[in-house]
């Protein structure tokens, strides 16, 4: 098979500003939604039941989260283990609280030398002992080419990075030095 035809055969992954609603809330939850060949995950992933919250969850990726953000794109890469103790990676999670014990769209990732591969989708929670049911979703499998997918999740993780805000300088007393606030002051 030559490398055009196996780039062929390969899902794209990518991000597009979204927003959502939840409960009939004011304000949308604005995050950057993953997309797989152009649609949405929540619109790709076939669910064989009425999983009517699948609709309002989101990605963790939110300028109001940028910790959050990064530990999300750390798990997409592989960088840092799963949210749970089986090792699946939280894909879509409560816009409230991003809690995973709210219940959680999760699915297995796994690379090899070209691809990383999303698959064994399931609707899962942190706070019981049940494994992830993926009785809910039919079965799927995407596969994405490692470099790009890598590019893409290293610009998310750049521009999230960007928004963290500074450490904490403390000076060796244990206080906070006053210093650089100082100088923003300009008297």
């Amino acid at each position: 098979m030559s490398h055009t035809d196996r780039v062929k055969m390969l899902n794209v992954l990518s991000v597009v500003p979204a927003d959502v609603e939840y409960e009939g809330l004011a304000v949308p939850f604005q995050f950057m939604d993953l997309a797989i060949d152009g649609r949405l995950v929540r619109e790709t992933l076939r669910v064989g039941t009425d999983l009517a919250a699948i609709e309002q969850e989101t990605t963790l990726l939110r300028a109001d989260w940028p910790h959050a953000a990064v530990e999300q794109i750390d798990q997409l890469t592989l960088a840092a283990p799963g949210e749970f103790e089986d090792g699946r990676v939280a894909l879509l999670l409560c816009p409230v609280c991003g809690d995973v014990a709210c219940g959680t769209v999760s699915a297995r990732i796994s690379t090899n030398a070209d691809t990383v591969i999303w698959e064994d989708f399931g609707w899962q929670d942190g706070y019981t002992e049940e494994p992830p049911q993926p009785w809910l979703f039919e079965p799927q499998r995407f596969a994405f080419d490692k470099t790009a997918y890598l590019t893409l999740m290293n610009q998310l993780r750049e521009q999230f990075t960007e928004l963290l805000p500074p450490p904490r300088m403390e000076d060796k007393g244990g206080r906070r030095s006053l210093g650089p606030w100082l100088r923003r002051l300009r008297f």
